[in-house]
């Protein structure tokens, strides 16, 4: 929860902090989606129009994620709410985010 506060900062180091913290976690877990990750994948996802460094992080963890995660998506989409998916189907396929 402190990470995820951290990312809700104005602060620039603070909130850049979080979100690397975040996307750490979301890295820890390269084959699987515990409970707790589409809450922080979707905490990332509000940064991707965000200044840099804080775009390029966000980037880097969404784009591993869908790297690590796309042979078992038909198991792991499980975990997510429409919604949840939508949001990450949008990114992923948006010709602006280059996943």
């Amino acid at each position: 929860d402190t990470f995820y506060e951290w990312s809700r900062e104005e602060n620039g180091t603070k909130r850049h902090a979080g979100v690397l913290a975040l996307s750490a976690i979301v890295q820890a877990f390269p084959y699987s989606v515990p409970s707790f990750l589409p809450k922080i994948l979707m905490q990332l996802c509000r940064h991707t129009c965000d200044k840099q460094p804080m775009q390029g992080t966000v980037k880097k963890a969404l784009s591993e994620f869908k790297r690590t995660h796309q042979d078992n998506w038909h198991e792991h989409k499980m975990q997510f709410s429409e919604d949840q998916l939508s949001i990450l189907t949008d990114l992923f396929v948006s010709p602006n985010y280059y996943v």
